[in-house]
Parts: C-alpha cells; sequence; structure tokens
C-alpha cells in the first residue's frame, strides 16, 4: 500500500473521530495550545488527563450533568433560530405601524440571518482561546440586549439595524455549541447526542410561527421580541451553570493551579492570518474550486432558503385559500416539524446499524458510503414540494397540503446532516473548517433572500407553479448525491485541498529530507 492510501484511510478514521468523538480541528488546536511542564525544556510535552478517571475529564462526567450541557447548549441554538422566524409574524404589524412595505418589514429577518453568517468567523477561533462557556456567557446576554432595543425602536431603521447586530450576536452559539457535544461524549452516545442536538436549529425556525402567529393575533409587534426575551432569559441561569467543557482551557487552568509554565504564545499575527486564511480567505476559494464544496453548499443553501421563504408562502397559501387566522398558519409548520423528527430518527437508525458498526470493525470506508440518507432527503424535497403546490386548493382538505410539510423536514435534515458528515470525511481538519464555513455562508446568505420576493413570485405565478419552481429546481439537483457516490472519489483525488494533496506534500517534504 502506497504512501497516499495510507494517510487517506488514515484519514477517514479520523473523521469518523469528528463525529463521534472530537473533531480533528479541535485535536490540532490541543496539540498547539495545552499547558506544558516548564522543566521539560525545548521539547515540550502536553499536559493531560491525569488518567482515564480523572474527574475534570468531561467525558467521564456522570451521564445526568452531560445531558444536562447538552441540553442547555441544543435549547441555546433553539433560542438563537427561533429569534429568526418569530420575528416573521410581527412583520405586517410592523409594516403597518411605520407606513413601510412589507419587504422593507421582512428586511429585519434578513439582516438577522446576515449577522448568524457572519458571527462565527471571530466565535470559531475565539472559543479555543477563551473557552466554550465564556463565549455562551458574552454573546447571548448582548443579543439580549439588541433585541430588547428592538422591541424599543421607534423607527423601522433602528429596528433593522438592532436586528442585524441581535443576529450577529447571538451567532457564535451555533458555531461553537456543536465543539460542546463533541466536548463531553464518547463515541458509543455521540452519534445520538448529536443528532437531537443538531435538530435545535432546525426546531427553532418552526417553532417561531407557531407561537408568533397567535402572539400577533392579541399583542402589538414589539411581544414577538419579549417572548424571545423571556427564552433566552429562561436559559441563561442554565448556561451560567454549565461547566467549561473544552480540554486545552481546562488544563490551563490546572497547569496554573500546579504552577506549571505554559508554553509561549503564536505571535499575534501569526494566529490572525490562521483565522484570515480558515474562516475567510478559503471558503470563498473552495466554493469556487472544489466541485464537491460547490455542489453540497448550493444544494444546502437552496434547501434551507426555501424553509424561510415558506415563512411568507405558508401565510399566502393558507390565508388566501382556507382563511385561516394567524395562529392557525403557525400551525401549519407542524408537519414540517413532525418531517424533522422522523428524519433525525431515519439517521440514527442508519449510523447505528450501519456506519457504528463499520467504525467498531475498523473498516469506516470511504466517504460515499455516508450518502445514503442523502439520496432518501433529495427524493423527498421534490416530493414534498409539488404536493404542497397542487393540493393547496380549496377542493382539497387543508390537512393535506399540511402533511406536505412531512417529507420536507425529512429531506432537510437528511441532507443536512449527510453535508455535514461528507465533507468532514473529505478534507483534512483545518480545511474541513473552510468547507463547513463556506457552506454555511451560503446557507445563510440565500436564505435571507428568499423571503424577500415570495409573495411576489407566489402573487404572479399562483400558489401551484410558484411552489412546482422550487420543486423542479429541487429535481434539478436530486442527482448530486448519486453523482458524488461515482465520481465523489475522482473529485477527492483532484483536490487541492484534500487528504491526497496533503499525502503529496508529505511525500515531497520526505523527498527533500
Amino acid at each position: 500500500m502506497d504512501s497516499a492510501n495510507t494517510t487517506t484511510e488514515t484519514s477517514y478514521a479520523s473523521a469518523e473521530a469528528t463525529l463521534h468523538g472530537r473533531a480533528p480541528s479541535q485535536q490540532s488546536a490541543e496539540a498547539s495550545t495545552l499547558p506544558v511542564d516548564e522543566k521539560a525544556g525545548d521539547d515540550f510535552e502536553p499536559l493531560d488527563w491525569d488518567g482515564p478517571d480523572d474527574s475534570d475529564n468531561p467525558k467521564t462526567w456522570s451521564p445526568a450533568k452531560k445531558w444536562f450541557t447538552t441540553f442547555v447548549v441544543a435549547f441555546m441554538c433553539l433560542v438563537v433560530t427561533f429569534g429568526s422566524s418569530i420575528f416573521v409574524s410581527g412583520s405586517v404589524l410592523i409594516a403597518l405601524d411605520f407606513g413601510v412595505s412589507r419587504t422593507v418589514a421582512l428586511l429585519g429577518l434578513s439582516l438577522y440571518l446576515i449577522g448568524l453568517a457572519m458571527g462565527p468567523t471571530l466565535a470559531a477561533p475565539l472559543s479555543e482561546t477563551v473557552g466554550r462557556r465564556p463565549v455562551y456567557l458574552i454573546s447571548l446576554p448582548v443579543s439580549m440586549l439588541f433585541t430588547m432595543g428592538v422591541g424599543l425602536s421607534k423607527n423601522v431603521g433602528s429596528i433593522l439595524v438592532l436586528r442585524f447586530f441581535s443576529g450577529m450576536f447571538a451567532s457564535p452559539v451555533l458555531a461553537v455549541a456543536g465543539g460542546t457535544i463533541m466536548d463531553i461524549w464518547d463515541f458509543d452516545m455521540l452519534g445520538t447526542a448529536m443528532s437531537g442536538f443538531c435538530l435545535a436549529p432546525f426546531a427553532g425556525p418552526v417553532l417561531g410561527p407557531v407561537i408568533g402567529g397567535f402572539l400577533s393575533e392579541k399583542k402589538p409587534w414589539a411581544w414577538t421580541m419579549w417572548v424571545l426575551l423571556m427564552f433566552g432569559g429562561a436559559i441563561l441561569p442554565f448556561v451560567v451553570a454549565c461547566p467549561e467543557t473544552y480540554k486545552p482551557i481546562i488544563l490551563k487552568k490546572r497547569a496554573v493551579k500546579r504552577g506549571i509554565a505554559l508554553p509561549p504564545r503564536p505571535p499575534p499575527g501569526q494566529a490572525l492570518k490562521l483565522i484570515v486564511s480558515v474562516t475567510l480567505v478559503r471558503p470563498f476559494a473552495m466554493l469556487v474550486l472544489e466541485p464537491i464544496v460547490l455542489a453540497l453548499s448550493v444544494y444546502m443553501a437552496f434547501v434551507f432558503a426555501v424553509l424561510f421563504g415558506f415563512f411568507e408562502a405558508f401565510p399566502f397559501v393558507f390565508e388566501s385559500v382556507y382563511h385561516f387566522g394567524a395562529g392557525e398558519v403557525g400551525l401549519t409548520f407542524v408537519g414540517i416539524g413532525v418531517g424533522l423528527l422522523i428524519g433525525t430518527a431515519f439517521y440514527l437508525f442508519v449510523e447505528r446499524k450501519f456506519y457504528r458498526k463499520q467504525f467498531l470493525a475498523g473498516t469506516p470506508g470511504e466517504p460515499e458510503t455516508r450518502l445514503l440518507p442523502a439520496k432518501v432527503g433529495a427524493v423527498c424535497l421534490p416530493v414534498a414540494l409539488f404536493w404542497l403546490g397542487w393540493s393547496s386548493r380549496a377542493s382539497v382538505h387543508w390537512i393535506v397540503p399540511v402533511l406536505a410539510g412531512v417529507p420536507f423536514g425529512m429531506g432537510l435534515i437528511l441532507l443536512f446532516f449527510t453535508v455535514i458528515t461528507y465533507l468532514t470525511m473529505c478534507f483534512p481538519p483545518l480545511t474541513t473548517a473552510s468547507a463547513l464555513a463556506a457552506n454555511n455562508l451560503a446557507r445563510y446568505v440565500m436564505a435571507a433572500g428568499f423571503p424577500l420576493f415570495t409573495i411576489q413570485m407566489y402573487e404572479k405565478m399562483g400558489i401551484d407553479w410558484a411552489t412546482s419552481f422550487y420543486a423542479f429546481v429541487s429535481l434539478a439537483l436530486l442527482p448530486v448525491p448519486w453523482v458524488l457516490s461515482k465520481y465523489g472519489k475522482g473529485l477527492r483525488m483532484r483536490s487541492r485541498y484534500g487528504y491526497a494533496a496533503l499525502a503529496k506534500d508529505a511525500n515531497k517534504d520526505l523527498e527533500i529530507e
């Protein structure tokens, strides 16, 4: 077996560790930041746990403490994404109160989403410097202050500006929370914990219209912000009670207590250069140069954008055809929520039935073997969209278009899980961070635009053909998982950012030596 293949096969196991243990990016960060014993001289040895039963090690915590931490960070993610969609329920009242168009009022949703896209640029590297807990304790309260400002605003301009900053300061929760889950769970339970945790960012947008619809019928628009503040206030005491989970930070604090000197920090310029490369420059380069990243980012961004477009489409459909009130319209999103639950259960079944067994047997397989859930999700999407488009008519009972949300929710969550898994297995640690950053940026930027033209599209094209337009786009994207199954390996071998390129560089270094 040549060195390139050896490196590649080892990388698959490393990718499995990302999904079921600790992200390689965190491993590399730990290797560079763990405290060391000054007496070791120039050959620094990282300070590690005292033993397998070290009480400071999050992986040795009791199940109750682990689940407490998991639920707290998951609920924080739910609150952050809940803040995006609940605003939509009050947008009509904002337009009436301030004499602006509905499109201008909806900019409050779009700017919040753009804020969510931008914040992780600084949050992820910050969490590796100061830890997870300080990021939560600073970002969430600051976001809540901006949310309060939105509710107290006296003009549309203030609302829009404050919504952007509210989203930007809320976004670190989404960027860091997954790392917290990986910090505390071992392989055997990580799949279950991560699958449940990943529901939160999608449950939030679905829950927003359910609560906001009834709220807007009885209260002024500012109450959507007050309810969001109540959600944030309810979780904040539990956030304060959450312990730090990031290994390098825990060991740094312990090293200080024990009087062990820490290695010198890298120059600020070097750290800044790495941050700019990983979180800003390389994601855009990979979107252009990497077909795998481009295809999956466009696919996931489209599906995510359709979800946020539904915040305008569902009220149009169920108010104009079935004469629902705002509260009843909100309940129609329950179908999507049920689909998210079913999709998560299906993914967990596949993960534990097949992929977990492969990993335990030492044969995790190539990344393309992980595309089955995406294939199921890709089929679900056009089915759901055609179903919704052509069943939304007065002669058909309202439950029929509501049930179309079930396959849509399934397709959304199955694609999300698979895209994250596949990208993690395709690229080395720091490059994976860039690929995921590109995917995240594409999702939120496209989602920010769709609600601004959804109503106009549905008015001009009609419910059937407007929804069918989305369905035809999803049909055009449907072959992506199958294409990657056939050509993904070849694309990875030719990638300038993949493991094959890494192996070539390593071989060149050996030849030079």
